[in-house]
This record gives C-alpha cells, sequence and structure tokens, in this order.
C-alpha cells in the first residue's frame, strides 16, 4: 500500500485554514449574488416573474459555488497524481485545501 501523501504539500501552507476557506467561499458568494442580482435589474422583469427570477438566481449561485469547490478539487487531485503519481479521490479532498484555488477560479467565473 502506497504511503499517504498530506494534502499540504500541494496546497500553500498559508491558505490552508478552514477560516480562510469560509471566508472566502462567503465573500465569493456574495460577490456572485450581486453579479446575479445586477444581471436581474439590467434584464428588466416584471415584478410578477421577479420573486421566481431571484429564487432561480439563489439556487444558481449556490449551485456555481459547489461546481467551483469540485472543479478546484479536482485541479488537486490531479495535480497528486502529477507529482506524486497517486491520485486522490475527489471527496477526500478538504474543503479548506483549495481555497487558493477557488479564489481563482471565483475570479475567472465573475468575470465570465
Amino acid at each position: 500500500m502506497p504511503k499517504p501523501i498530506p494534502i499540504d504539500s500541494v496546497t500553500p501552507d498559508d491558505l490552508c485554514s478552514r477560516g480562510e476557506f469560509k471566508a472566502q467561499r462567503d465573500k465569493l458568494e456574495s460577490l456572485l449574488r450581486e453579479a446575479s442580482q445586477a444581471a436581474l435589474k439590467q434584464a428588466d422583469v416584471p415584478a410578477a416573474e421577479r420573486r421566481r427570477a431571484e429564487t432561480t438566481l439563489e439556487r444558481d449561485v449556490e449551485q456555481r459555488l459547489q461546481r467551483l469547490i469540485l472543479r478546484a478539487k479536482g485541479i488537486v487531485s490531479e495535480e497528486m497524481l502529477v507529482r506524486h503519481q497517486r491520485e486522490i479521490p475527489v471527496d477526500e479532498i478538504p474543503d479548506y485545501a483549495v481555497t487558493h484555488l477557488l479564489v481563482e477560479l471565483g475570479e475567472q467565473e465573475l468575470r465570465s
């Protein structure tokens, strides 16, 4: 059985805390919400449909966040495979281990 490789070996030490992850996730969630609200206002949705559109946007923000976290975990898993010839399943990678990637991927998501 191969010796376990610590996840910290592929993530920066200063960005591997649960608190930092939560702060970055909350910040990204807020930015995605603001962008969604701005898009809704620009779309000039009638008042009768606004509530349904807001509910849909809320669900969309949460799905986008989960997709970004999963994509970041996939990148870490792939990097472990390349660097250490050992694959770590995505579901075994803790959320806080992808903080640095979440910030980067979130910025890309907001630009698109």
